[in-house]
């Protein structure tokens, strides 16, 4: 076989030189003289911070000429996008416990610090942010020390602006929450970052008592609650649920969060747990804002099927139904990836949902849900080239939007020292059986290996750099070739193989006007695969030049006419462009194509 491990992409760096700049640094930080407390201490604030560019906050304008076009990147599948917590975007954890304590001298992210980071993920590829709840935390039976940022004690205030939580605000500027929150949004946009805000499906039990009349409440009177929780309650979208009547108080709510949110520029909503609302609400809310901004883009926490439900209090997903009420991109079951026992049952999602949008107004997609708040780190699904290689898959599958959060780009495990120990800072409470009264809660819940949502925790960052520079090239190279990877044209086509005795090679063609690009990967992130894939058309003195960086162990190709031989490294994932322009009649009846006009 001919091996490909000489193959090295014009404009990507290789590992080593950035392991030997991680080691470089690693012996700069280690030289401090522990006796000189405050350079310690500035030192670990570094460890524990991005290398960010400063912006002077006096100078930030917003765009006049600024236009929002999510939706249109969205429906063209080109919006790559990345979740933030504007709490621990920026965090200063100077003692590398994982947590901030504020009375120490450490700090949390603001929107004003977050503006520091903004070029590095514009660096990256990311064209858009999913920035998750904002709203003051309630405090009544809240999740960890700084309250679950999906239960809202309040979501706009009675001027008709957002409530912001007051920890994300910097009390040292001059400027209003909002208008904070206005400068992130504008410094975004001339980056050509859109942002995307959260929308929290449940509200919190100081909301309850403060809002009745919003809340859902069962035959007994009891208040519902989805299984699971302690610190969220669900809304009533109903006001007579049998003459499909909505609740106009709830209703009118919403219309006011779309209203503060487009006054203040933001691009779209995501919103959590869709299901939760009937489609009558969904459909009556978007195309209200719609009528305010007709690119106004919106994504549905929906999935294809259900896997951890159904739940008490919780309807059925029904994303189909979503998206006809004018979603315009759903999470999808990507997230299950590495449940999946072989590449059929990859390919065979993939072909699911260009299936689905045939049944739907045109531009649907998905988005590339291999890794959200909601799921474990990708980390203990592979290590660092599982990470790689679901980026290359996300950003070569058609109908898709690639997607990430926070940390995962450096191997982020989410796994918090400070998980059920207990803080010495609180803003949360809980019930006391013994004193029958609410006291202080210091204990700091979390869930194990997953994004911090309910603490004061560190910027999230892990040990794997390379996690990065394989992200920014595949991202350059599908930005780059968005004729074949983007495309609605563009058509996906399923490839025979033989000799893959566990079905473990995925590999599949995207063709568009005579270009085609193969994308060839081992699913398994512990041991090489062989087989033979069948290529119609693949001429023997074909050239494979990789258009994504090489990271891990090395891979063999053998070309030969009509076929390719390949013995795969782990998690290994290969791009070729190849001159095949017959592919898609040589595979007729194998050629799949999302939906592009009504």
């Amino acid at each position: 076989m001919t091996k490909i491990a000489s193959i090295n992409p014009i404009g990507f760096s290789a590992t080593s030189s950035i392991q030997s700049q991680t080691k470089k640094d690693e012996v700069k930080l280690n030289g401090y003289n522990n006796e000189v407390s405050k350079m310690y201490l500035e030192n670990l604030a570094l460890m524990n911070s991005a290398k960010v560019k400063k912006v002077d906050l006096n100078k930030t304008q917003p765009i006049e000429s600024y236009k929002n076009n999510l939706r249109t990147m969205i429906q063209n599948n080109e919006s790559v996008m990345m979740a933030i917590v504007p709490r621990t975007f920026t965090a200063q954890d100077l003692n590398g416990d994982d947590k901030v304590t504020l009375s120490t001298g450490e700090k949390n992210g603001t929107f004003l610090s977050a503006i520091d980071r903004l070029d590095e993920l514009k660096d990256l590829g990311i064209n858009t942010i999913h920035i998750l709840p904002i709203h003051p935390p309630g405090k009544k039976n809240a999740m960890g020390t700084a309250g679950s940022l999906y239960a809202p004690a309040k979501f706009v205030n009675d001027d008709g602006s957002l409530a912001i939580d007051p920890l994300i605000i910097d009390k040292n500027d001059p400027r209003t929450p909002n208008e904070q929150f206005k400068a992130l949004i504008d410094e975004c946009h001339k980056r050509g970052i859109k942002v995307m805000l959260d929308l929290p499906s449940c509200a919190s039990v100081d909301m309850l008592e403060a809002e009745p009349e919003l809340m859902a409440y069962g035959r007994n009177g009891e208040e519902k609650t989805p299984q699971g929780w302690t610190d969220i309650r669900m809304f009533e979208p109903w006001a007579d649920e049998a003459k499909r009547t909505l609740n106009p108080k709830l209703l009118e709510m919403h219309k006011q969060y779309v209203d503060a949110c487009i006054d203040l520029g933001i691009d779209g909503i995501r919103a959590d747990v869709a299901r939760a609302k009937p489609t009558e609400f969904w459909d009556v809310l978007i195309k209200y804002s719609r009528e305010k901004d007709p690119e106004f883009a919106w994504l549905a926490e929906s999935y294809t099927y259900e896997c951890a439900s159904p739940m008490v209090n919780m309807p059925y997903d029904r994303p189909e139904d979503l998206l006809r009420a004018g979603f315009d991109e759903y999470y999808g079951q990507y997230h299950i990836f590495h449940d999946w026992k072989g590449a059929n049952d990859f390919n065979d999602y993939v072909k699911l949902n260009l299936d689905l949008s045939h049944k739907l107004p045109a531009g649907k997609s998905v988005i590339g849900s291999f890794l959200t708040h909601d799921d474990s780190s990708s980390m203990i699904h592979g290590g660092e080239n599982f990470c790689k290689l679901t980026t290359v898959l996300q950003s070569t599958i058609p109908m898709c939007n690639p997607y990430f959060i926070d940390g995962f780009q450096t191997g982020d495990y989410y796994d918090y020292k400070y998980r059920d120990t207990n803080n010495i800072e609180t803003w949360t409470t809980k019930f006391n059986n013994e004193e029958g009264k609410f006291t202080d809660k210091y204990d700091m819940d979390e869930h194990r290996f997953r994004l911090a949502l309910f603490n004061l925790s560190r910027q999230p960052g892990g040990d794997c750099p390379d996690i990065a520079r394989v992200m920014e090239g595949t991202l350059k190279m599908r930005d780059a070739n968005k004729d074949v990877l983007a495309d609605r044209n563009s058509s996906f086509i399923e490839l025979n193989k033989r000799e893959d005795k566990n079905d473990q090679i995925i590999t599949y063609a995207r063709h568009n006007n005579g270009k085609t690009i193969l994308v060839v990967a081992n699913k398994n992130p512990n041991r090489n695969v062989t087989g033979i894939i069948e290529i119609p058309g693949l001429k023997k003195e074909q050239k494979l030049e990789n258009m994504v960086p090489n990271y891990g162990d090395t891979s063999e190709f053998q070309v030969n006419e009509n076929e390719l031989k390949v013995n795969l490294a782990p998690a290994d994932a290969y791009v070729f462009e190849i001159d095949t322009p017959n592919i898609e009649q040589d595979r007729k009846g194998y050629v799949y194509k999302q939906k592009v006009n009504d």
